[in-house]
């Protein structure tokens, strides 16, 4: 049986619980820091669900690409 494409973990549920309660702290504080706050959160969250959901990742069946180093030029004695 395949895993879930998303599937939220207990610390993450956590890490979201705790980004709540940061910016409902942060909004006591001023409407500029709940802002700041929430701008952090987004980002946090969305490069979260990019890591969880593999955007950037390769697929394994394309072939990895070797790297051909030059080989070395032979030294010539200097007269």
């Amino acid at each position: 049986m395949e895993r879930p494409a998303f599937q939220m973990t207990l610390a993450a549920m956590l890490g979201v619980v705790a980004c709540i309660a940061v910016n409902f702290w942060l909004f006591r504080l001023g409407v500029f820091w709940g802002i700041l706050g929430l701008n952090v959160t987004k980002h946090v969250v969305t490069a979260y669900l990019c890591q969880v959901l593999g955007v950037d990742r390769q697929r394994p069946s394309e072939p990895a690409t070797a790297r051909v180093l030059a080989k070395p030029a032979p030294e010539v004695p200097i007269p």
